[in-house]
């Protein structure tokens, strides 16, 4: 029995991937097979924007980490530093929200939620890390909503992955282009607008006119009545 189960996985998965271009590979299982099959010390990010990108340079960014957890202050601080490079003034702050008057000034602000960490030599090199982030504007509209994750690389000589997971994640927002965003947002300019039917309108136009005729014959009856 378990031989069977192995052999239907193992062709389940082989014909996602032989499979003609024809037939398309569900979002979520992409997503969920990207991470296994992606090269150790390769960024993965997929992000879904809310807004034009790329973000604007030059801005101020407040990060938000929850106390609570050794991890995310690592995260936290390491989302700062790649965000220096883009924001001229980045403020780590330990809360998992601050309120709407503790950014004021601010063009963005950055939550996360570290879903996944592991850290065998406690040494802040995360072996595999995996977030969600979130960045909302200065009102709280959310801008951005990502899923990010890396694997440690194998080259002994590679940069610190979790410091080059968020340094190609942030530059990503600030220079790419969202192209989606933009075509949804055309297309709903395009959309016409819903008019009435000509039917309709004509018998509102005909009420109208009768009932502005009725009035002063009305008005007129009144009056001769009081006369009698």
């Amino acid at each position: 029995m378990k031989i069977k189960a192995f052999a239907f996985a193992t062709i389940f998965t082989l014909s996602i991937f032989a499979a003609p271009s024809c037939f398309a590979v569900p979002d979520f299982v992409s997503r969920t097979l990207s991470f296994f099959y992606t090269k150790p010390g390769t960024p993965y990010c997929f992000t879904k924007s809310f807004t034009d990108l790329p973000f604007k340079n030059n801005s101020k960014s407040a990060v938000c980490v929850n106390r609570n957890f050794v991890d995310t202050q690592i995260f936290g601080n390491v989302l700062c530093a790649a965000l220096d490079d883009y924001s001229f003034d980045c403020m780590v702050k330990l809360a998992e929200f601050i309120p709407k008057e503790a950014v004021v000034g601010y063009d963005y602000v950055w939550t996360f939620q570290v879903k996944s960490w592991k850290d065998k030599n406690l040494d802040d090199i995360p072996e595999k890390v995996s977030a969600l982030v979130l960045v909302y504007d200065r009102d709280y509209n959310l801008l951005v909503k990502s899923n990010i994750k890396i694997r440690k690389s194998k080259d002994l000589q590679a940069p610190n992955c979790l410091d080059f997971l968020l340094q190609e994640y942030v530059k990503s927002l600030f220079t790419e282009t969202s192209e989606i965003q933009k075509a949804s947002s055309a297309k709903k300019e395009a959309k016409p607008k819903k008019e009435k039917p000509v039917k309709e309108k004509k018998e509102k136009k005909a009420k109208k006119e009768k009932a502005e005729k009725e009035e002063p014959v009305n008005g007129s009856e009144q009056n001769e009545e009081q006369a009698e």
